[in-house]
């Protein structure tokens, strides 16, 4: 494991030590210890979260406070790093702070306006590493990006349909919908397939069955389109993994 795949892993890491016995995060836990960079990232990772939990244990909440919650959460067990708090003190409406964030927030997620859809993928993954569900079932995790209007993952490589899926994300960004689907191999290997809403906004990709072959920074890219959406599939260089490997049949 390398320190991206353990920053996307302890992204999800709840503060004060709560998931320090759960062995999904052992193998990046033990990855901070050994790294410095890795480790004082943590920490303020840690401490970031922690003092925005602490902050918002401090206000008094409204006593429909639950109904609330209940009434904009649903059911979802859903953890996203970083936006939960916001998302909870939205639902309870007692920080006026956060209403005046999403009143100035921007209509999406800022992207280079003539970035490549390789730079745009690896923009994501370098900048943006969160996770907003967690789930090994692929099921659950089309109907959380569906739920969230994010493009779909349709046919997929034979060798990626093999892996097992890790989680998703999704987001609204100044160069359209994106979608991610996080999928994890035997060998702890983590591997990134962007969904691009659009594929005439990026032209010139090929079918999925003669994928374009690409390296940008760090991550060695597959690249086509399928069904109107552009995709993209993202290895570390470092990996050991070939994205060719995943078209084989």
């Amino acid at each position: 494991m390398n320190n991206d795949h353990a920053k996307l892993v302890l992204s999800v890491y709840r503060p004060h030590g709560q998931d320090a016995d759960n062995p999904f995060f052992a193998e990046a836990l033990q990855q901070a210890k050994m790294d410095p960079s890795l480790s004082a990232w943590f920490r303020d990772e840690q401490r970031f979260d922690a003092e925005f939990a602490a902050t918002l244990g401090a206000v008094a909440t409204p006593t429909n406070a639950k109904n609330m919650i209940k009434a904009t959460m649903g059911a979802s067990t859903r953890r996203r790093r970083r936006w939960w708090p916001l998302a909870i003190a939205a639902s309870v409406a007692v920080m006026l702070a956060t209403s005046l964030l999403f009143k100035h927030r921007p209509t999406g997620l800022p992207l280079p306006a003539n970035a490549t859809i390789a730079q745009l993928a690896t923009n994501l993954a370098d900048h943006h590493g969160s996770i907003g569900l967690m789930s090994q079932d692929f099921a659950r995790v089309r109907q959380w990006i569906s739920e969230r209007g994010g493009p779909l993952p349709d046919d997929l490589p034979a060798g990626l349909a093999k892996m097992m899926v890790l989680g998703c994300e999704t987001w609204k960004t100044t160069r359209g919908k994106v979608s991610l689907v996080c999928f994890v191999g035997e060998g702890k290997q983590m591997v990134h397939l962007y969904i691009f809403e659009n594929a005439a906004d990026h032209p010139g990709l090929p079918d999925i069955a003669h994928p374009r072959l690409e390296k940008e920074g760090k991550w060695a890219l597959a690249l086509w389109q399928n069904h109107g959406r552009a995709y993209v599939l993202g290895a570390p260089v470092d990996s050991g993994l070939t994205v060719e490997s995943f078209f084989r049949t």
